[in-house]
């Protein structure tokens, strides 16, 4: 059994998770295409998650926070809300997570006219559906 095998075997519990800072980089292109957003750096999916890893680890505030600009700029629907976290919870699944407290800010997903309540029952509802599949 290699390392990784074991690593990922062993339940983990995963604490202030930011919902907008692990999406697919795929989920991204796709939802970009889907509400026309057009501030992608790439549309190749393994190019933008070289980008994303090398704004995260480059220590530089300024960088990194740009990431978030694309998830959230992705992130303005009731349907893509409730993929994204949907997808948060499979992605916990497979990397061997069983307890897992996201988090999120309202305020970042209403720019094209959602209103917070409707944006937090998305969310919900992405976390509850991937809770009964999953099991996190």
């Amino acid at each position: 059994m290699t390392t990784e095998k074991i690593i990922k075997d062993v339940p983990k519990v995963l604490l202030h998770d930011h919902l907008d800072g692990g999406l697919r980089p795929q989920t991204i292109i796709e939802l970009a295409n889907e509400h026309g957003y057009a501030k992608l750096p790439t549309k190749d999916p393994e190019e933008l998650a070289r980008w994303f890893h090398r704004g995260a680890n480059k220590g530089n505030l300024v960088e990194y926070l740009q990431g978030f600009e694309h998830t959230c700029g992705v992130m303005q629907t009731k349907d893509s809300l409730e993929r994204v976290a949907y997808e948060m919870m499979e992605d916990m699944k497979n990397d061997g997570v069983c307890y897992v407290e996201t988090r999120f800010a309202p305020v970042f997903h209403i720019q094209k006219g959602l209103y917070y309540e409707d944006s937090v029952n998305a969310v919900l509802k992405g976390l509850e559906r991937g809770k009964k599949e999953f099991g996190v």
